[in-house]
């Protein structure tokens, strides 16, 4: 086998942890899915450096373009290892005093070179000589080898060496303000070199060691010049041995001291100061444990005097130099052997033990850099050291070649060892190694390693086992691998025939034998438990039925208890494993898709067996998927009488027992305003103020708990949060008070009024007229508590907290939707009395509506999961589901004049059709728009029109407020008559026309007993009870003129006005839009302009502009843009601000939220902005926080995060292109603010 194959074929793996021993490494990286390894030849674990031999080129690749490798806790370096540097050759045993002209004749005869050839360098101690070649050398090394040997050089033995590649290089002319992180970076930079470093040693000032990961990239580093900091630096390959002991080392190695010991690495040498006398300087000798030098490079010194005992420089004088003469001198010399191999035959050879009796007044020291000698006899020294070099310089080699079994089963650690012992038991003391299917023996002569190379294939075994077919599937299982680890000095392998080869040593063949037959005939049963989601569990069963049947050697057992799913598989140990192998491979190629699908009615479509559940099996079998539906909710109506179930949900409310002023004509024209501007709105408002205050009093516990202070951090939140000054609660209380009186006085400062230092508390305002000036209350309160919402919106949104922006979005979205319905009695001139407030505690009906509007939510929404064998199958069902599902939207329409006036109970009874049917009513004006599947909204109609017929025939709230009213007679007072709240009187009215004997009824959420039949109100708490009556009421009393109205789609909502046409405010508006509508210029008329003025909205945008004005880098942060929409659309726009849950309606091809366009062109188009009946158009002038975007694009649900950004920012929009956008995308509904509702009409010409 070829070396450029081998080299192909090995892996070094660096930073390999004390506790991983050789199995691990070989079951790591033979693991395809985890290291992308494959089948092994050999593994050479050496403390942490491991060398890796596969048997195919393609894998070894593959191991290195796959990464990080992790193994018990550490990460793995994994590189090609060093191979035989081609540019450079060792010129070892160079007589120190040689000079440099007879070196380079020398080197130019002997090679064949010009001096421009090749560059000498020389090793401090000048016996070693490093030849650099210009350009890499071809010739035949063993006959450059046998020439050298035969040649000495100025009475000197030379031995020429090959060296390993260097994976470093010696940096030299820094400047003193490069640091080692500029010098990575630098050379890491294509310009300098561009390869990857390892690691960046500081030697001294101006001198660096750079090691890089790759070898390929020193010599890279080599060929180009280099400047940096306006230094040009000198780059020379860096080799230990060639390097001076004060640059060699790192700066922070500190000295021995000089009556300290040293070890392995530390070698003490003499110097002489100006006044003659002798010191000991201990320095760090350069490193011999680099792997990546296979060389093991090491320093050389000369012989040298040193003294045996340390004397001290006060000693030295006063004794003179008589006294130094007299102590006698040791000598020292130290032989480099860069060559591991060489060391170890050194130890092994008996030439040490006859050296010490030659010479016992000197001794000899193996170390991992060469070998050290001492002694007083200089003679005797040098009679060693020539001793030395000469069995160094006769060592022989010779290369043997195996299969790759074989190979790999003397590269074993215990092989080795046992081999080695028998060698030298032969009096053959020899040493190999393994590298690929060639094994090198070395041994101290030609004829010793000859003789060694027969005995080693001598003393390898191998034959074979037959292994019967009920047997086989045991080769495969783990615990094989662990019974061969146990074996010992044994190999196996399965051959193509089905039989078992083994090799081992020559006289252990039936001993070997006979344990793997008795391992093999002994069954062992095992379990595994592969652990899945149910939905992958589900595919396997439907989509790979066959494949778990084919597996009949083994029981299979799917696993559906509760928390635990997947699949147990039990049997044979072999068999198990080949099935548990198969299995977590299709696991792993299972893929999944959330699916989430918004239309009306969609879950009871996809659950309720008929149509959807058809398309959902024909999916299933036509792309070959699973669908989980699990998370797909909806369940029919209990109660299908959708006018009962409305009326048992309106008996839980709570109703205020009394009206405070008495005044009815108040009551009914505030009854009638709320009636005839909230029935426009397609969510109904019961418990309104209860859900406010219960969402603010959680805010208020986030506020006391710690959040609060956030919002003092600067100014500008300062100016933003602060509330407005305490309300003063009402102290008027009238003198005669019952028991039920004081019930109610309770219950209404519960509802009323917080703690002194509540500054959020509902008190009532004292207006100047005694008074309740409710309406100013409620808008201040609701401002207040508006404010500070969105205050901790803004602090959780600054502070990175754990709540997604989904869930701040749509938490704020709720509070602005009710908070705005509530503020539009602001404008109010009359007072309103506090009995029309709902109670605060009605937590029954609050939590029934709740629990309504969540099921209906329920059934409009379907989230599922999708599992496949491919990801295009998951691909094609989201696009095939959505087509399906948009096909089959249905919408139909009601008129009816009734419609604009809606009481609590028929509201109900809206949300009961909508929940009972699964089906989306939406109101507009006198128009019920009935949307959904068809068969639902062809189900829903009956009730509809059953609903209409039944309002038309109804006595509205307000009429029954003007004929009739209720009254409790107070027994504390002489029996007089008090009127009970409106709310309570419609409801008593509404029951009593029922002809309903007994009602129950929460007043002042106490559990109370209407008795119409003896006319009396029982109190369930206290166990009294009252005489109630029912009075008509004349036409007189009740008389109010209210006055029509001017009809606009944006009448009766807060704070909005027409503008002036004569005004520059309008000029202004109509010149930006004429301005950028280019085509449609003289084809646009504008109707009007209107500004909106909604404070809740208007708050949340200034906030969201705050935040982004910090994290923004363009400095055109705010646009004013244009966004076209439909006439149904802009109410819910204008009091809610623009949702994106409604997107897709026109176009999502640059994300999924809300567009808006830089052109007005775009905006007046039909497709975006759709003629009403009268060919009226509708666009607004919205203003958008665009701050930083980038390119949009479908799939987009929320802006892509920033990739310069050390931490997780996203951006703020996104846009159809970077270069001049047209259009722009936004994901977070407090981004825009609509400013101008512009109505225009085409002009046909």
């Amino acid at each position: 086998m070829s070396v450029e194959s081998q080299e192909n074929r090995t892996v070094e793996v660096l930073g390999v942890s004390e506790e991983v021993d050789d199995e691990l490494l070989y079951l790591y990286f033979e693991n395809k899915r985890r290291s992308g390894g494959g089948s092994l030849v050999s593994v050479e674990l050496e403390g942490s450096r491991a060398i890796l031999l596969f048997e195919e080129a393609e894998v070894a690749a593959r191991v290195l373009s796959k990464g990080p490798h992790v193994l018990h806790n550490a990460e793995l370096t994994v590189r090609k290892p060093a191979c035989k540097d081609p540019w450079r050759l060792l010129l070892r045993g160079v007589n120190p005093t040689t000079s440099q002209e007879l070196v380079e004749l020398y080197v130019e005869n002997m090679m064949g070179m010009d001096i421009d050839e090749y560059t000498l360098y020389p090793s401090p101690g000048m016996d070693l000589v490093l030849v650099h070649f210009r350009q890499a050398f071809n010739k035949d090394f063993q006959k450059l080898f046998t020439k050298i040997s035969k040649k000495p050089l100025d009475g000197a033995q030379i031995v020429l060496e090959q060296i390993d590649q260097t994976d470093s290089i010696l940096v030299e002319n820094l400047h003193p303000s490069i640091t080692a992180d500029m010098l990575n970076l630098y050379l890491e930079s294509q310009r300098g070199g561009g390869g990857e470093v390892k690691e960046v040693t500081m030697m001294s000032e101006g001198v660096a060691r750079v090691s890089f990961l790759d070898f390929d990239s020193v010599e890279r580093v080599l060929k180009q010049s280099h400047k940096l900091e306006k230094m040009d630096l000198m780059v020379r390959p860096y080799f230990s041995f060639l390097q001076s002991e004060d640059t060699s080392s790192p700066l922070t190695v500190p000295l021995t001291p000089v009556n300290g010991t040293s070890d392995s690495n530390t070698m003490n040498t003499p110097q002489t100061d100006s006044g003659g006398q002798s010191q000991t300087v201990s320095l760090p000798a350069a490193s011999t444990s680099d792997h990546s030098q296979s060389s093991h490079q090491a320093t050389s010194e000369p012989l040298v005097p040193l003294l045996s005992h340390p004397v001290s420089q006060a000693t030295a004088v006063q004794g003179g130099m008589e006294d130094l003469t007299s102590i006698p001198e040791a000598m020292s010399s130290h032989i480099p052997v860069p060559d591991p191999v060489k060391l170890a035959l050194l130890l092994l050879s008996p030439l040490l033990q006859s050296l010490q009796l030659a010479h016992p007044a000197c001794s000899v020291q193996i170390k991992e850099d060469g070998v050290h000698m001492a002694g007083s006899d200089r003679l005797g020294l040098e009679q060693l050291k020539n001793a030395m070099l000469e069995f160094l310089g006769g060592v022989a080699q010779a290369h043997l070649t195996f299969d790759p079994e074989k190979a790999h089963f003397l590269a074993k650690q215990e092989v080795k060892d046992k081999l080695l012992q028998t060698l030298k038991d032969k009096g053959l003391p020899s040493v190999y190694t393994v590298s690929d299917c060639v094994v090198v023996v070395t041994s101290p002569s030609f004829s010793l390693v000859s003789q060694a190379c027969s005995l080693l294939k001598t003393l390898l075994s191998d034959f074979s086992i037959p292994v019967d077919r009920e047997y086989e599937c045991m080769l495969y299982a783990q615990e094989w691998t662990g019974f061969l680890q146990s074996l010992g000095l044994c190999s196996a392998k399965v051959s193509e025939r089905g039989q078992l080869d083994v090799l081992t040593l020559r006289g252990l063949e039936e001993e070997k034998q006979a344990k793997i037959v008795e391992f093999l005939s002994t069954p062992i049963e095992t379990e595994a438990i592969i652990s899945m989601e149910p939905g992958m569990l589900k595919y396997i069963q439907t989509h790979h039925h066959q494949l778990l049947a084919d597996m009949d050697q083994v029981s299979i057992f799917p696993l559906d208890a509760r928390g635990v799913c997947g699949l147990r598989i039990h049997g044979n140990a072999g068999a198990c494993q080949m099935a548990d192998e198969v299995l977590r491979g299709v696991v792993s190629s299972i893929v999944t898709r959330t699916i989430t699908v918004n239309e009306p009615g969609v879950a009871r479509f996809l659950i309720q067996e008929g149509e959807g559940t058809s398309i959902l099996r024909e999916m299933q079998a036509k792309f070959q998927v699973y669908i989980n539906m699990e998370k797909v909710h909806w369940e029919p109506l209990e109660n299908e009488d959708i006018f009962e179930a409305a009326w048992n949900m309106t008996s839980h409310q709570s109703f205020q027992r009394r009206s405070s002023d008495g005044s009815l004509q108040a009551s009914t024209s505030v009854l009638t305003h709320t009636n005839q501007t909230s029935n426009d709105l397609s969510t109904p408002d019961i418990g309104l103020l209860e859900e406010a205050k219960r969402l603010f009093s959680a805010i208020d516990e986030m506020v006391d708990s710690g959040l609060s202070s956030l919002t003092r951090t600067t100014d500008i939140e300062e100016d933003l949060y602060t509330a407005g000054e305490p309300i003063a609660p009402s102290t008027d209380q009238g003198p005669d008070r019952d028991s039920n009186d004081m019930e109610e006085q309770a219950t209404e400062l519960l509802v009323e009024g917080g703690g002194n230092d509540d500054e959020g508390a509902l008190a009532p305002l004292v207006a100047q007229d005694g008074g309740l000036s409710w309406a100013t209350q409620l808008s201040s309160t609701l401002d207040e508590e508006a404010q500070m919402s969105l205050a901790i919106q803004y602090s959780m949104e600054t502070t990175k907290r754990s709540l997604t922006e989904e869930e701040e979005l749509q938490k704020v979205l709720e509070l602005s939707k009710k908070m705005t319905k509530m503020t539009r009695h602001d404008g109010d001139d009359g007072a309103m009395a506090t009995s029309s407030l709902p109670a605060a505690g009605s937590h029954l009906d609050q939590a029934v509506q709740v629990s309504l509007q969540e099921a209906i939510q329920s059934a409009n929404t379907a989230t599922i999961f999708v599992f496949a064998g491919y990801s295009c199958d998951l691909i094609r069902v989201d696009i095939a589901l959505n087509k399906k599902v948009t096909l089959r939207k249905h919408e139909e329409k009601l008129e009816h004049r009734s419609l604009r006036s809606l009481s609590q109970y028929h509201r109900r009874c809206l949300d009961l059709i909508k929940r009972k049917h699964a089906v989306e009513v939406t109101i507009q004006g006198t128009t019920a728009t009935i949307s959904g599947f068809k068969d639902f909204v062809t189900g829903a109609m009956p009730d509809m029109k059953l609903l209409l017929r039944r309002i038309s025939t109804t006595t509205s709230d307000a009429d029954i407020l003007r004929t009739v009213q209720w009254l409790w007679h107070d027994p504390a007072s002489s029996g007089t008559k008090t009127a009970y709240a409106p709310e309570a009187t419609v409801f008593m009215e509404n029951a009593w026309k029922m002809r309903q004997k007994k009602i129950d009824i929460l007043l002042n959420n106490l559990p109370h007993i209407i008795n119409f039949e003896k006319m009396q109100e029982y109190n369930v708490t206290s166990g009294k009870s009252v005489t109630i009556s029912r009075k008509m009421l004349s036409s007189e009393d009740l008389y109010s003129d209210i006055q029509d109205e001017n009809y606009s789609l944006l009448s009766n909502l807060p704070e909005t006005s027409r503008v002036n046409e004569d005004s520059d405010e309008f000029q202004d508006v109509v010149k930006d839009f004429y301005d950028s509508i280019h085509e449609y210029h003289n084809r646009i008329k504008i109707i009007k302009v209107e500004k909106l003025m909604n404070r809740l909205l208007y708050n949340q945008y200034r906030l969201k502009k705050a935040s982004i004005n910090q994290s923004a880098n363009d400095p055109e942060v705010e646009r004013t843009l244009y966004h076209g929409t439909s006439e149904t659309s802009v109410k819910e726009i204008c009091v809610h601000g623009f949702n994106r849950s409604f997107c897709g309606k026109n176009a999502t091809v640059y994300g999924q939220g809300v567009y808006f366009a830089v052109n007005s062109a775009l905006s007046v188009q039909d497709q975006y902005s759709p003629p009403n009946a009268d060919g009226h158009k509708f666009v607004f002038v919205t203003k958008v926080l665009t701050g930083d975007f980038t390119q949009g694009s479908h799939s987009m649900k929320a802006a892509p995060l920033k990739e310069s950004s050390e931490i997780p920012l996203r951006y703020d929009s996104v846009a159809d292109k970077m270069d001049n956008p047209s259009l722009f995308v936004i994901f977070n509904d407090t981004q825009a603010y609509p400013e101008y509702l512009i109505t225009c009409q085409k002009i046909n010409r």
